[in-house]
């Protein structure tokens, strides 16, 4: 099974858990590919739920090219909270579309 089609069948809160078990258990066996793409999906779902994933599509599709960055800050505190490379939203945006249903799938 796919890293993905295992986000679709058991969905983000199982993935974050079996990503919290790796983190925690030395791998003594498996398949370290799946375990790293399981990793970086929980990653890029976490980072594009910053802003929901509509926003997310929205701020890199108004960006001037992946090479940018955007910013943001932590309320109304005027501090810097985070700040993305485009690029890597973009990549982020397209690993949690490969993790959605497809509706025609489930008719």
């Amino acid at each position: 099974m796919k890293a993905n089609e295992f986000v679709k069948k058991f969905g983000w809160d199982r993935a974050k858990r079996e990503v919290a078990l790796i983190g925690t258990i030395a791998m003594m066996c498996g398949d370290n590919d799946f375990n790293n793409d399981l990793k970086r999906l929980v990653e890029s779902h976490e980072l594009v739920a910053i802003h929901g994933f509509e926003k997310s599509k929205e701020i890199v599709a108004n960006a001037p090219s992946d090479d940018h960055f955007y910013s943001w800050t932590l309320g109304s505190s005027g501090v810097r909270d985070k700040t993305v490379n485009i690029g890597e939203l973009r990549k982020a945006i397209a690993d949690v579309e490969s993790c959605m249903e497809v509706s025609s799938e489930s008719n």
